[in-house]
């Protein structure tokens, strides 16, 4: 099974029943995010976002299963008894998606806020790439167990220190997303968003946006402009980005990170990662992607096969950034952002 069709398919989640898989950070006054730390690799779960009100709460994202889910609903009674009233889901990704149930079981009559084209793809297409999850994620796992067994890198080298910390994670992951989120429902919108939805919250002014296509056709991202926060989705991961091959868009994705830096956040939280303080990360992705699909785009118009593009289109200064010496990071960068970013913009620069 090949590692892109992996990230593809998984909407990885974290291990159910430990909290300390999660660090709970406030960041301004009624707005805490809670941040994933399990280390980079193949399997990710979901940031989330508390923002409170003067009687009930915001919740940006829910996680790829509902055990993760219902721990981060514990962490969220623990700073405020207020029910949740919404739920924005920044795209349709399972990781994003797959614990909606347990904040409507929890709280009737809760709304769940998406982009419309989520309430299509999510019955259709999202329902087909589950299946294939499903059947090829234990395949996948045990790959990564006879590596770790081995002490072998996917690469056929041996296995470093950082690989073998992700892997090992990314082992615990593919279990648990079998055994807790294998059957959990997708929940659809019930308040959709072409454009922007802003929502009053107390002293807090939610600002729901779709700023372009990136990650995904239904990436939207929320900003809270009286407090300079801006939660991304996977718009933003790092430390190196998520990219799929076709569901992501590489010409447009620049302009989107643009546009996201035009609202000049002080704070930034990613998708997947650590929370940002500085908006430079955002610079560094919107230029990688536009030299990407430069370059791809100026390859195609010279008929260059997908083969020959592949060979020739270079971004190593963005590698060395984003991965530097790390191994895992460098695997990543191959996997997550080379074969998929040059892919997509193959196809959709008009390649055959």
């Amino acid at each position: 099974m090949r590692i892109l069709t992996v990230l593809v398919l998984l909407a990885a989640v974290a291990l159910a029943g430990q909290a300390s898989n999660f660090d709970v950070q406030q960041l301004a006054d009624g707005v805490y995010a809670v941040i994933r730390r399990e280390p980079a690799g193949f399997m990710v779960d979901a940031n989330n976002v508390f923002i409170i009100g003067d009687t009930d709460v915001v919740v940006v994202d829910a996680n790829g299963a509902p055990g993760i889910t219902r721990e981060v609903l514990a962490a969220l009674r623990r700073i405020t008894p207020k029910p949740v009233r919404y739920v924005v889901n920044t795209h349709y990704h399972d990781d994003h998606i797959r614990g909606n149930a347990v904040y409507r079981d929890a709280f009737p009559g809760v709304d769940f806020i998406a982009h419309s084209f989520a309430k299509s793809y999510l019955p259709a297409e999202g329902a087909s790439n589950r299946k294939n999850f499903l059947e090829g994620a234990p395949g996948f796992a045990q790959q990564l167990k006879g590596l770790l067994k081995d002490g072998k890198s996917l690469t056929g080298g041996l296995l470093s220190d950082d690989e073998r910390m992700s892997m090992t994670a990314d082992v615990a992951l593919a279990e648990y997303v079998l055994a807790d989120g294998a059957a959990a429902e997708a929940i659809l919108p019930t308040i959709t968003v072409d454009d922007r939805l802003t929502l009053k919250h107390g002293r807090h002014t939610i600002d729901i946006r779709h700023l372009g296509k990136g990650h995904t056709a239904a990436d939207l991202v929320v900003h809270l402009p009286a407090d300079d926060i801006l939660i991304t989705g996977d718009l933003v991961v790092w430390p190196v980005p998520l990219v799929g091959d076709p569901q992501s868009h590489i010409g447009a994705w620049s302009a989107t990170l643009k546009a996201a830096l035009a609202l000049n956040p002080r704070v930034i939280v990613p998708g997947h990662g650590t929370v940002l303080k500085d908006p430079r990360y955002l610079d560094l992705l919107s230029r990688m992607f536009g030299a990407i699909n430069d370059q791809v785009t100026a390859l195609v118009g010279r008929g260059e096969t997908l083969e020959s593009v592949r060979k020739t289109v270079n971004v190593d200064e963005y590698r060395k950034q984003l991965a530097g010496d790390s191994p895992m990071r460098n695997l990543l960068f191959t996997n997550y952002v080379m074969r998929p970013a040059v892919g997509a913009a193959y196809r959709q620069a008009g390649g055959k």
